[in-house]
């Protein structure tokens, strides 16, 4: 028969046993905004599930310090597993692969200009 404090050193090593640390690399994470030219580059903003917003606001989800951005410039939104970009009227538009578009569903490696910002964006597990 067992004390009560051989159950704990039982219970501890059980535990112990079947815990394992596990590495998180970037292929694993979920989508991100990669921040490539632009105040503050390079810089990396992972993509919420709902909406992200771009712009100068320091309410903006993502702010980038730039008088060629709008307050609001441009929203991303998630709509399963897709990602669609919408200009928020800004004053210098949105470019994505070097054409301009008031939206677009994005693609991994696409490249997002906004202003004097160049972001890319990338897909979860690329």
């Amino acid at each position: 028969m067992s004390t009560p404090g051989d159950e704990e050193n039982d219970l501890d090593s059980t535990v112990a046993g079947d815990v394992s640390l596990v590495a998180i690399d970037k292929k694993h994470r979920t989508p991100w905004l990669e921040q490539v030219r632009g105040p503050g580059a390079p810089r990396e903003f992972s993509l919420g599930v709902g909406e992200t917003i771009v712009g100068r606001s320091n309410q903006a989800t993502v702010h980038i310090d730039s008088a060629l951005l709008s307050r609001k410039h441009v929203a991303i939104k998630r709509s399963g597993p897709e990602h669609r970009l919408l200009d928020l009227d800004s004053a210098n538009g949105v470019y994505v692969n070097g054409v301009k578009a008031h939206s677009a569903v994005l693609h991994d490696g696409d490249a997002l200009q906004i202003g004097d910002v160049v972001l890319v964006f990338h897909e979860a597990g690329r």
